[in-house]
């Protein structure tokens, strides 16, 4: 940070911006050839495609610094000021940076990366960069020496691997990077952290002058180099220049700032889950994949991916200075977001979170149902005649959630011309088989006596709204009741 009297580098802000994205547009073309040279190359293009991204952002970033130093006193003196956890997210970047330039020309296994990323991460941490102190609403919550290395390796390996994930369509993860880069520069500027914003700023440029060879048709790719290092950079000067802030919800911001990447691969990370896949394992079911097969183009997919990152940060600034209106029409805006991704995008991950949501809301309800389940099955269990076992069964299905209720009994081993068939009605049973129309689905619940059998056959129409009982439940419950009962009844008289 800028000593007391320092002149703040007001100006310099925007000169490093320029000087960067100058530079990262004049080096890309060089870096490609370097890429070229060290076989950092992505042949699932023809030509392969160089991947220089690392080196090209953190070239230009470094040169635009140290050039612009050069020039504007303030600069110099803020960056000479810096302090010393910002020293440590500089270095933990180059080892970052080699460690991706290094997976580019020779890809290493996933394990090992994510070890080595670990590594990283713990020796920044214990060099000052933390995540101990958490502000909210209640107050700050001390996380303590062990809750806080855990907290701040999550973050920093969480969304470096988070850009990672994200870089795998042309042009949406430097994209992405520049308006998170973007957030945290004006949420440090704002919170007085010069040096944490000017290096934003360089990174902010750097990743817009290498975008125009990144977008699609891309000429040059981010590469692991590339993605590893932004995002690594970019959560290590999050956490320097917003959650030390002074505001009760600065947690909140560079959550918010990197809201597309958390997005991406929080739904991944729950998909590998649930699938029981390894979390390491790919897949074809990020966001831009899912853009692009909505019929996107890949320029489409790019601008989706760019408008959200913008959003996101937008709604980040919200967050320095907050009221209760704003916030709460961040969060409208925010929700408004997931919904319409879940619905246009057929992201099935957040349905099947929003059904989960949806039965926990009506778990009070659904437990009601199951008891009433139970006791009404026990007393289906002693009937003693074939109307008794009918009585039961309508007691037990007249509030049921079925549009439907047919039984059928047969006498005798042979079925044709001794079968009888029900439907209830008005909490009676009525001689009555309607066919089963075509939006309908049904469950078929046999059960068996001592010359005789049934069938207890539910109908539901598609589209009514989730059933509350335990389907599952249900049919082990009936039918074990239902055969109890069976077993009791002598054969009925057959009625041809």
């Amino acid at each position: 940070m800028a000593t007391p009297g320092q002149t703040k580098p007001v100006g310099s802000y925007l000169v490093v911006f320029i000087v960067a994205a100058v530079i990262a547009g004049v080096i890309t073309p060089l870096m490609a050839v370097v890429a070229h040279r060290l076989g950092a190359l992505d042949d699932t293009r023809d030509p392969p495609v160089p991947r220089a991204g690392g080196l090209v952002i953190a070239g230009a970033a470094v040169l635009a610094l140290v050039l612009v130093s050069l020039v504007l006193l303030p600069t110099a003196l803020t960056l000479l000021g810096t302090a010393e956890s910002i020293n440590a997210v500089a270095l933990g970047g180059v080892g970052i940076l080699v460690l991706g330039v290094i997976d580019d020309a020779y890809p290493l296994p996933a394990r090992i990366k994510f070890s080595i990323q670990i590594a990283i991460a713990l020796a920044v941490y214990l060099a000052g960069v933390r995540v101990d102190l958490l502000s909210l609403p209640i107050g700050t919550v001390d996380l303590g020496v062990g809750f806080g290395v855990v907290a701040t390796v999550i973050w920093l390996v969480g969304i470096t691997n988070a850009f990672n994930l994200l870089d795998g369509a042309d042009g949406v993860a430097a994209g992405s990077a520049f308006f998170a880069a973007a957030a945290v520069f004006l949420v440090s500027v704002t919170l007085g952290h010069p040096a944490i914003g000017l290096v934003a700023a360089a990174m902010a440029g750097g990743l817009l002058g290498f975008l125009p060879y990144n977008f699609p048709p891309a000429r040059a790719f981010l590469g692991d180099s590339g993605s590893l290092f932004a995002g690594f950079m970019l959560a290590g000067l999050a956490v320097e220049g917003s959650t030390k802030g002074p505001t009760v919800l600065a947690i909140a911001v560079p959550i918010l700032a990197f809201g597309v990447p958390i997005f991406d691969t929080g739904l991944a990370i729950f998909r590998r889950l649930v699938t029981r896949r390894s979390v390491f394992a790919r897949d074809h079911d990020h966001v831009h994949h899912v853009l692009g097969r909505a019929g996107l183009s890949p320029r489409q997919v790019a601008g989706v991916i760019y408008g959200a990152s913008a959003l996101f940060a937008l709604v980040a600034m919200v967050f320095i200075n907050p009221s209760v209106r704003s916030v709460a029409v961040a969060f409208v805006v925010l929700g408004a977001g997931v919904w319409m991704a879940a619905r246009f995008l057929r992201l099935h991950e957040l349905n099947e979170l929003a059904r989960m949501a949806r039965r926990g809301a009506r778990g009070p309800r659904a437990i009601g149902y199951n008891v009433e389940l139970r006791r009404g099955t026990e007393r289906l269990a002693t009937a003693q005649t074939l109307d008794d076992l009918k009585a039961g069964v309508v007691m037990l299905m007249e509030r049921s959630e079925f549009d439907d209720v047919l039984l059928s009994v047969s006498v005798g081993a042979d079925r044709r011309g001794n079968t009888t068939r029900w439907r209830m009605r008005d909490g009676d049973f009525v001689e009555d088989w309607p066919p089963r129309r075509p939006d309908e689905w049904e469950v078929v619940c046999p059960f068996e006596g001592d010359g005789w059998r049934g069938e207890l056959v539910l109908r539901r129409r598609l589209g009514r709204p989730e059933l509350l009982v335990d389907l599952n439940l249900m049919i082990e419950l009936v039918q074990g009741a239902l055969t109890e009962a069976a077993e009791r009844i002598a054969p009925p008289v057959a009625v041809a």
